[in-house]
């Protein structure tokens, strides 16, 4: 999808739905951010914002980025990249560890420590979700804004998002602000690998299977890093 396309779809010619999901999201941001106040989790929504506009920016330059591999190779890679990035920002309030948070008292060379090894875990597991996030995409016939929504929410809610919503049915109000920090890391592979999807993709309410498909291979690894974190002390 080259920039003309993706602008005139996804911002320029943006549908009643998506309108509202927009401002749905803005205020529920705006909202958490303004009760949560300066805390960790503030910063880190604050950064992931950023970075996702900043991406928006600089569409038509990372649509091109690494452009030799295969179109699955390359959707994985770039949603792996950007995942590698956001989990950085997240090591000041949830890393995948806690004892791997990183504060004002954490040296530079423990940090960068921390957060390696929070990589060593999570990049692994982002291979396998980009995987099927992409057998969907590749597979069904998906609108930009039909898959910002679907991805974003099963990504979501895949990532303790579900557990955290059943406990708290009442902040499903606030349900975009932690769906953005997944638009974070699935837009652009889906914008930079958009024309070379296979042409024959369905169009079926199968596509919704993508939501379920996504949580339990959250779960999956989910478990799985449990397992293992906890066998190099870990908790």
């Amino acid at each position: 999808m080259n920039f003309r396309d993706w602008y005139s779809q996804g911002f320029k010619s943006i549908g009643r739905g998506a309108k509202i999901y927009c401002i749905w999201a803005a205020l529920s941001i705006f909202f958490a951010v303004a009760v949560a106040g300066r805390s960790a989790e503030s910063v880190t929504r604050i950064l992931v914002i950023v970075f996702l506009f900043c991406q928006i920016a600089l569409h038509s330059k990372l649509s091109n980025t690494l452009s030799w591999l295969s179109p699955k190779k390359r959707f994985i890679a770039l949603g792996t990249l950007l995942a590698s990035v956001v989990e950085g920002f997240h090591m000041i309030s949830t890393p995948v560890f806690l004892s791997l948070r990183i504060g004002w008292t954490t040296s530079f060379k423990q940090g960068l420590l921390n957060y390696l090894i929070d990589l060593a875990f999570t990049v692994p597991a982002y291979l396998v979700i980009f995987s099927v996030i992409w057998y969907f995409a590749n597979r069904y016939n998906y609108k930009l804004w039909h898959y910002i929504i679907i991805m974003g929410l099963a990504q979501a809610l895949g990532d303790g998002g579900i557990f955290f919503f059943i406990g708290a049915p009442q902040l499903l109000l606030f349900l975009p602000y932690p769906m953005t920090n997944y638009h974070a890391v699935n837009v652009i592979p889906f914008l930079a690998t958009y024309n070379d999807l296979r042409k024959e993709r369905i169009s079926s309410a199968f596509a919704y299977l993508a939501i379920p498909g996504v949580i339990l291979t959250y779960l999956f690894c989910g478990s799985v890093i449990k397992i293992v974190g906890k066998k190099f002390g870990f908790q």
